[in-house]
């Protein structure tokens, strides 16, 4: 699998981020729409106010639009799962077709697919930058942070949607009680890894991952004694181990044992202080990891696979009903027809709705109606009518016009 391969170099430094925010991390754009499209179909419908009388009848054409996309994901969905059956971890059938292990080409050839899927769900990758600042934020609690970099081949990864999470923790001002603040999370964290020297691509699907917690997903990532830690430590021995010489040649070996046991006894408590420490800091890291691969994991391999396809056609039946929809009266209403304009009016209405702000992928959408063939004028952005668009689906769906869309653009030819 090629995708974005990370060096990896930039890891082995110490880090001393404390909160991703001191860095200025840069989140992706949010392409995704924070509604069901089912839900998203019923409001547009009801809305008269905003799409006048035509409203209610919008649901006729929304349902063949979704029956269209539905067709689409099907046919995408048999050949990637095809293609990722030779190097799936969990494959439970026999390849009677090939005897080799796979190659390098087929490594490719997934990537190509699986990244197609993920953009088409508004999935964002992560940037070097982004994912060295990620792992930064979670060197915490005296931990640091070390990616081996020669268990992994390939890893990338996706994330989408953007909300927050209470985020509990003891501080030095409320040592008991603790603290309770709101942390930036991903509500959905694709991770795509390849061990090196083994034929298999790991797919893993989460939710509701904090920034911070990145580095406890990646299968690669360990810990170890932070250099402030280790430095306070050997610092502190040394320290006293002269404490101890200065005072013996002061007074002689005869009071010497006698000293040493006064010395002794609080120097192994602090070095148990410090290496418990960070015994503890390993264990809650260990306790997080946990907790999110059992109760953040949505699917692994051909499941996650199979989630990515549905969250396709969820992104391409909601954009191309709410453009269908602000297009529709665009002749009678005077409105500006740019596409500028009619990206900005869907955001607007989005962010009214659900109180977030999405950066709708009005490119994406105008496609989907190129190919739906639902324009009527596409330079002024004008629609076919309701009972035009109705027929006109009817006949596309029950003919699967554009049943191989997703393969056409990855030139596969089945």
């Amino acid at each position: 699998m090629t995708g974005r391969r990370f060096g990896l170099g930039f890891l082995n430094s110490r880090f001393t981020l404390t909160s991703i925010y001191e860095s200025g991390f840069t989140r992706p754009d949010n392409r995704f729409i924070p509604v069901g499209s089912g839900d998203l179909i019923e409001y547009l419908s009801n809305d008269s106010e905003t799409f006048g009388e035509q409203s209610s009848r919008l649901a006729e054409v929304s349902r063949w639009m979704v029956r269209i996309l539905e067709q689409e994901k099907s046919a995408f969905e048999r050949i990637i799962t095809r293609a990722y059956a030779r190097i799936n971890p969990d494959r439970e059938t026999v390849d009677v077709l090939n005897a080799d292990p796979p190659g390098d080409s087929e490594f490719r050839q997934l990537n190509s697919k699986v990244q197609h899927m993920l953009e088409k769900a508004n999935f964002e990758q992560l940037s070097d930058d982004q994912v060295k600042t990620a792992l930064e934020a979670g060197s915490t609690h005296g931990i640091k942070v070390k990616l081996d970099e020669d268990s992994l081949e390939e890893m990338s990864i996706w994330v989408r949607g953007r909300s927050t999470a209470p985020y509990h923790r003891r501080t030095l001002k409320h040592p008991i009680k603790g603290e309770t603040s709101q942390v930036e999370v991903f509500n959905r964290l694709a991770l795509i890894t390849r061990p090196a020297g083994e034929s298999n691509v790991q797919v893993r699907l989460f939710k509701d991952i904090p920034i911070r917690d990145v580095e406890a997903l990646l299968p690669n990532a360990n810990v170890s004694m932070g250099l402030r830690d280790a430095v306070m430590m050997i610092g502190s021995g040394a320290g006293a181990v002269w404490t101890v010489i200065a005072k013996v040649l002061a007074v002689g070996l005869v009071a010497a044992s006698q000293l040493l046991w006064v010395v002794a006894v609080p120097l192994a408590g602090l070095f148990w202080k410090v290496f418990s420490g960070y015994r503890r800091a390993i264990k809650d890291r260990d306790s997080n990891r946990a907790k999110h691969l059992y109760f953040q994991s949505l699917g692994a391999n051909r499941s996650a696979i199979h989630l990515i396809s549905y969250m396709i056609c969820e992104e391409e039946i909601k954009e191309s009903v709410l453009l269908y929809a602000f297009c529709l009266d665009v002749e009678n209403d005077g409105r500006s027809t740019s596409e500028s304009a009619i990206k900005a009016e869907i955001e607007a209405y989005l962010k009214e709705l659900t109180k977030i702000e999405v950066d709708f992928d009005i490119d994406d959408a105008i496609e989907t109606l190129d190919r739906l063939s639902l324009w009527k004028d596409r330079t002024e952005l004008r629609v076919i009518g309701l009972d035009e668009a109705s027929g006109k689906l009817e006949t596309h769906c029950q003919q699967g016009l554009s049943r191989d869309y997703h393969a056409g653009l990855l030139g596969i030819v089945e």
